[in-house]
């Protein structure tokens, strides 16, 4: 007895300290799109906003974290200290599935190699490398099976209450973990006859289990979140199962996924052996299972039914879901090995060295996987990223496909002028009329305001998804490539070609005013260019240019540009007009936006519908104004019902 106390007592720290050191040093340098979110929400949000419905206490988490990060000098992004708390949760979490499967199972051998498993699964292991939810929600179920594990032994309130407690604690880390409820209830039932027990035992492990998350809930909806009613509760909450992403009914395609979804939990490459392993010796070794206390067993069972059919249906080829299935497979291990019960021997027979090779297996599958997945320097969306930021100045408008990049640019670079469909979708509550409305209203702000804007081909005509993966969010919003590009017609001929590396995806831009006032000029038979017109009746955009009736006082005012006049020999306009009045006047503006008449030349239109070109000679300002901010042009003093139509103006260069 004594032996197997020492070897006990030695491995458990020593597992601790392996699986601190390998987490921290394989630490993902190529984060999801949840991680990003959750780390940018964190390093700029103020508490309140940051509880997610469906993970209400990982954002005030995190934090705190950062809180205490910069408590001790820290400055920047609490990125690592975000990912340092999950590689230690993810540790705790290993050590805690040794010390289950050595309770259940009395056996040293089958517990380690059960929690080896676990700790190098592919989805464990990755998660505990990354930020994100998952990892500390997992402990958190870790510590509720050793509770459910006393509760069956010794059924006794207080164990059922910190039971309800930790349960709680799941739920507020991911709302899902509310499904623990069914297979504690019915553990609860098989492992008392008493009536009365059995109702004492579950209001135990109900009333903290409903008084913290409940309480928690009321609190952010109604406290923090100043909600009103019990319909913005109820939206609030089920926002995400009303989106038509997830969900749905189970057919074929979910079954595949769940099959994918199972394989890559284990291993992205060559999990689903794994896979079928481990079921060989967990069929093998059913007299081991079989011995479990019938209570737990079927808690175990019914665990791993009732999750399984929820992430079946909501979303199965995602392994984030089934992390939550590992402690309840990793019991089921360790009994399959631990069916000879090698008692007070660090030693066991035959099983426990097949389960500690599966786990050998699993490490060197996931090791070279791990590393390659988190390698910075292997990520093609950086690679696009650091592309755009090159091409770019702060304050353009990038539109780039749903995915990571609209988070890599803000986290990475600090560029926030991002955009993309979903985000406009989501801005437009689901209404495509009004998330098109949303992108080209951005489209003509950045113009306006004198920025570039950079539009990805992929963003402008979505592409689907690739055979046998999940839809994409146009799919999924059920918009046709099509209707998406109809958006951008208007756009159209203002696009540039942008050179990008030949291996990257194709993007295109709409030059920045200053770029188009020291090149090739604004031609408005193409479109506004960001420019605006005040003072006219009507305008639009046609094949001759932009057409516009005068009223009082009309003027055209450029976006804000910046050059000097040291090199401006003059500024050419094309225009035609049927207006009786005629006297033209072009203003500078200085870069504050403010011009005078010492800074601006009037001349005299010729009347007819043809086309004319006019050279205003700008030499003579050269002196008055050393950098120009922008530009305004009154084509007439006063309308009087006719017309006028520029097609182009431009600067003339020496």
């Amino acid at each position: 007895m004594n032996q197997y106390r020492v070897d006990w007592v030695w491995l458990t720290p020593v597992l601790g300290v392996v699986f601190v050191v390998l987490y921290l040093t394989t630490l993902t340098g190529v984060h999801t799109y949840d991680a990003l979110s959750y780390i940018l929400d964190v390093d700029r949000k103020p508490w309140p906003e940051l509880f997610h419905p469906h993970h209400l206490l990982y954002g005030p988490l995190g934090a705190t974290i950062r809180a205490v990060a910069v408590s001790l000098g820290w400055q920047g992004s609490a990125e690592w200290w975000l990912q340092a708390a999950n590689a230690l949760a993810g540790a705790v979490g290993v050590v805690a599935v040794f010390l289950l499967c050595r309770v259940v199972t009395g056996t040293t051998v089958p517990a380690l190699a059960a929690a080896l498993s676990v700790g190098w699964s592919y989805a464990y292991w990755y998660y505990a490398a990354e930020v994100e939810v998952y990892t500390l929600a997992t402990v958190a179920l870790i510590v509720a099976l050793i509770l459910l594990v006393q509760l069956v032994r010794t059924p006794q309130w207080q164990t059922a209450c910190r039971l309800g407690l930790i349960n709680g604690i799941a739920v507020l880390a991911h709302q899902t973990n509310v499904l623990l409820v069914v297979p504690v209830l019915l553990t609860i039932g098989l492992t008392v006859s008493d009536r009365r027990t059995r109702l004492r035992l579950a209001v135990a492990y109900l009333l903290p289990l409903v008084l913290l998350v409940g309480g928690a809930y009321l609190w952010v909806a109604f406290g923090v979140s100043g909600m009103r009613s019990w319909n913005d509760v109820w939206l609030w909450l089920t926002g995400y199962a009303r989106t038509g992403f997830w969900g749905g009914a189970i057919d074929a395609s979910k079954l595949a996924g769940f099959a994918k979804g199972w394989s890559e939990t284990l291993a992205i490459h060559g999990g689903g052996w794994v896979g079928l392993i481990a079921l060989a010796v967990l069929l093998i070794g059913w007299r081991g299972i079989v011995r479990l206390p019938f209570p737990l067993l079927v808690g175990v069972m019914s665990w791993l039914v009732v999750y399984g059919l929820f992430f079946l249906w909501w979303e199965p080829d995602n392994i984030e879901f089934w992390i939550a299935s590992l402690p309840p497979l990793a019991v089921l291990l360790s009994a399959a090995l631990a069916v000879d019960h090698p008692l007070d021997r660090l030693h066991t027979g035959g099983a426990g060295v097949i389960g500690l090779l599966i786990a050998v297996v699993l490490l060197s599958l996931n090791l070279p996987a791990i590393q390659e997945r988190g390698d910075p320097t292997r990520d093609l969306q950086r690679r696009i990223a650091a592309s755009l930021v090159d091409a770019s100045n702060p304050g353009d408008l990038l539109i780039v496909p749903d995915g990571v990049l609209e988070l890599y640019l803000p986290h990475y670079w600090q560029r926030d002028t991002v955009y993309s469909l979903n985000q406009a979708m989501t801005a437009g509550g689901g209404d495509w009329s009004v998330a098109c409305q949303l992108i080209r209203r951005r489209i003509d702000t950045a113009l306006i305001s004198g920025y570039a804007v950079f539009i990805a081909d992929d963003a402008r005509l979505p592409l689907p998804a690739p055979p046998g993966q999940p839809p994409t969010p146009a799919e999924r919003f059920g918009l046709a490539a099509e209707t998406v590009a109809a958006c951008y017609t208007l756009f159209e001929t203002m696009l540039r070609p942008l050179v990008l590396a030949d291996d990257l995806p194709t993007y295109r831009m709409i030059p920045s005013a200053t770029a188009l006032a020291v090149g090739e000029g604004w031609d408005f038979r193409n479109g506004r260019w960001g420019w605006h017109a005040t003072g006219v009746t009507t305008e639009a955009i046609t094949a001759t240019g932009w057409q516009m009736t005068p009223a009082i006082d009309p003027a055209l005012l450029s976006p804000p540009v910046s050059f000097t006049l040291d090199r401006v020999i003059a500024l050419e306009v094309r225009i035609a007009t049927t207006t009786t009045a005629r006297d033209a006047q072009l203003f500078l503006l200085d870069p504050a936006g403010q011009t005078s008449e010492e800074l601006s030349v009037r001349f005299t239109l010729d009347r007819g519908s043809e086309m004319a070109t006019y050279r205003i000679d700008l030499t003579g300002l050269a002196e008055r104004l050393d950098r120009v901010g922008g530009l305004r042009f009154d084509p007439v003093g006063i309308g009087d019902g006719g017309t006028l139509i520029v097609e182009s103006i431009r600067l003339i260069w020496r």
